[in-house]
């Protein structure tokens, strides 16, 4: 039987200028930042294009992320509601990924939800899609410093001691509805990313403390997939930290929304999805 050629997208991708010299920061509660990005025409493979013998090989342990299957109770404007995402919504993800990952416990400290406008409208009450209306370009969520310190932060009274196990943060990013054909996600693969020189730690200042996040460089070396029509139930598991460092093993994932220029020749519904931040242990 013949063999199915990946399919592949060309689409641009804002990534770290080098114009800029001195270390990004970016403000959490203001537009002040100092980034500046460049954009680079980036080849995207459709990871639905690929065979399931290929895709095995997609894991948060080898790339960095995976394309899981999960259908959650709730949909729509469900996701949208504060009361029904901590009370209904974060158990789903707790128990998914402790069987999936084989945790022994999680913590979601956070959650983002994004309800794109119409183009041309401002957004009204949700975060817009990243790369629409700012710029932070291709990004990682955390460098080992902040993944670190969140332990400390969320858990005081048991960070040392969940700190001497294995701990990561995973990100579990859904679409709300789909098919997303507005500002789709990119990643790349850990494995085609060189850290030394594809990674720049920037300071995310909050009101009452500092984080880091990293911006991510173009090289060509770097190879990016998207999930073509991503829907609900397509979830993406996303590394963003890991304390545990193995040969071969993924430590991140450099991921961004981007302009999908096939959107100009689709119907679509401006883009709304829900991301929920866990920290991840392999001990109790």
């Amino acid at each position: 039987m013949p063999v199915a050629t990946p399919q592949t997208l060309s689409a641009d991708i804002p990534f770290l200028s080098p114009a800029l010299k001195e270390k990004p920061y970016r403000y959490t509660t203001t537009a002040a930042t100092n980034i500046i990005t460049e954009e680079h025409a980036v080849q995207l493979t459709d990871l639905r294009s690929l065979p399931e013998s290929k895709l095995g090989g997609f894991t948060t342990d080898t790339s960095g992320f995976q394309w899981v299957k999960h259908q959650s109770k709730l949909s729509g404007d469900e996701l949208f509601d504060e009361d029904k995402i901590r009370n209904e919504y974060y158990p789903e993800v707790d128990a998914f990924l402790k069987s999936f990952l084989g945790a022994k416990r999680t913590f979601i400290f956070d959650h983002t939800t994004r309800r794109a406008p119409p183009p041309g409208q401002k957004p009204v009450q949700t975060r817009d899609p990243a790369n629409r209306t700012t710029t932070p370009g291709a990004h990682v969520d955390q460098t080992p410093k902040a993944g670190a310190a969140r332990v400390f932060y969320h858990l005081p009274e048991e960070a040392e001691r969940l700190s001497k196990g294995r701990v990561q943060i995973i990100n579990f990013w859904r679409p709300i509805r789909g098919p997303v054909r507005d500002y789709p996600l990119a990643v790349a693969d850990y494995r085609s990313t060189n850290p030394e020189t594809d990674l720049q730690a920037n300071d995310l200042i909050y009101p009452d403390r500092t984080g880091e996040t990293y911006s991510v460089r173009y090289g060509d070396h770097q190879k990016w997939y998207y999930i073509k029509d991503q829907q609900p139930d397509d979830v993406l598991l996303l590394k963003c930290y890991e304390s545990e460092v193995v040969p071969g093993r993924a430590l991140l994932t450099p991921h961004t929304a981007f302009y999908n220029p096939e959107s100009e020749k689709q119907e679509f519904e401006p883009r709304q999805s829900i991301e929920v931040r866990v920290l991840v242990f392999y001990t109790d």
